[in-house]
């Protein structure tokens, strides 16, 4: 039998609430088993709240904690069931630190659903020795303690997506509060239909209490916002502007560069193909220096963007229009002088980018109303980033209320 001595030192070791340790023992391949029981005989009864000590009848049962020096630990705990002496109602006493017909402590818990988050299920079943129904067990019971109720204090909202299989076009929606950072849902698919019927239950106090909607150029998106927020004011996002002309500026790069291969092949005069193939070596590794901001550029980036200026007119044009829209999202102050300057840049601009102007064009009431409050879906991309990260180390789960769960718990382990 353990001394005193040892039994005060283990149970500080131990160091959980209102628990001392009575007995411990070490069983090969199995671990450590530590005999707990609770410090305090007397407990409430859960019907009449009345104080009671009376026992009707000890229970043991064992349960998985943290390892010691690598070891697996077991506590068997005296679990009582209590007569109240007032009211005469049976109960099982409750414990601080594992819930109710529950195997592993709450701290164990704690543990392996911090490691799944990092890792998988499988391999996180492996390094703990428990199975994989038990880690599914666990993530459940976290998911409903993390259960949300409706938004509180959300003013702006964002909308926006990722692709839950790459290049398959299958995209899940993504809302979020964009002052506070907070994700306020996952849905499997981005429709109208999906969007109003998980914004309902919401409720009108919070769905009026919507001052800005920021989107991409998705309309169902706008729709949803009108139908469902009729006082909130639709923003496109200024990134998702940038976007369209990048990809607009990417294509004239790319085929200014298929020209100058054919100038080449045709070439017949050996000195003017040469001249024309180190007009070509100037577009080599230029993708990212077009599409960079003029001051962010290193300065052999620099250099390469002055050649492509000097030799490449039309290119150059479209890379300055990009780089004065970028200026008109900086520096305008209000909708009207944003509405002005970006009408007279695309009377310049629909040459060389038809197609953004067209785009634009299409959203202009709702492009200009970024220059109100210069609302962006910055915090919406950077949680996107960090669902896409999820995503890829979600091996271990097979569904998608699965992957929502990983993405709520991954989101409350940082909060």
């Amino acid at each position: 039998m353990p001394s005193n001595s040892e039994l005060s030192l283990l149970t500080k070791c131990l160091d959980l609430d209102d628990v001392k340790v009575i007995n411990f023992g070490f069983i090969p391949e199995f671990g450590l088993v530590i005999s707990v029981e609770n410090k305090c005989p007397i407990v409430e009864c859960p019907k009449c709240q009345s104080k009671t000590g009376r026992v009707n009848r000890n229970d043991s049962q064992l349960i998985r904690d943290l390892p010691m020096m690598g070891k697996m630990v077991h506590l068997n705990i005296n679990r009582r069931q209590m007569r109240c002496q007032k009211c005469g109602h049976k109960f099982v006493e409750e414990l601080s630190y594992v819930k109710k017909n529950r195997k592993f402590t709450n701290r164990m818990v704690e543990k392996i659903i911090k490691e799944v988050i990092n890792s998988d299920i499988k391999n996180t079943a492996l390094n703990n020795e428990v199975s994989e129904q038990e880690i599914q067990t666990m993530l459940k019971d976290k998911g409903e303690e993390l259960k949300k109720g409706k938004p509180v204090g959300l003013k702006k909202l964002g909308i926006d997506e990722i692709a839950l299989e790459k290049g398959k076009q299958n995209y899940c929606a993504v809302l979020v509060n964009i002052e506070t950072g907070e994700l306020l849902g996952i849905l499997e698919k981005r429709n109208k239909e999906e969007l109003i019927k998980y914004m309902k239950e919401w409720g009108e106090e919070v769905l009026l209490g919507i001052e800005e909607v920021s989107i991409d150029m998705w309309r169902p998106y706008q729709k949803v916002a009108e139908e469902m927020m009729p006082e909130a004011e639709v923003v496109v996002d200024r990134f998702h502007v940038m976007k369209q002309i990048n990809e607009e500026l990417d294509k004239a790069r790319r085929s200014a560069k298929r020209e100058m291969e054919l100038r080449i092949k045709k070439a017949k005069n050996k000195k003017k193909k040469q001249e024309l193939k180190s007009q070509l070596e100037i577009l080599k590794n230029s993708k990212y220096v077009l599409l960079k901001n003029r001051e962010d550029l290193e300065e052999e980036e620099v250099k390469k963007m002055d050649d492509i200026l000097k030799n490449y007119e039309e290119l150059g044009s479209t890379y300055r229009l990009k780089e004065k829209l970028r200026q008109i999202f900086n520096t305008c102050e209000n909708w009207a002088d944003g509405l002005l300057r970006i009408t007279n840049w695309m009377r310049k601009a629909i040459y060389y980018l038809p197609k953004s102007c067209g785009v634009i064009r299409r959203w202009l009431g709702e492009i200009v109303a970024y220059f109100d409050n210069r609302t962006t879906q910055g915090v919406v991309e950077g949680i996107n980033n960090k669902l896409k990260v999820i995503k890829r180390r979600s091996y271990g789960f097979r569904n998608f209320d699965n992957f929502v769960l990983r993405c709520e718990l991954s989101f409350a382990s940082v909060s």
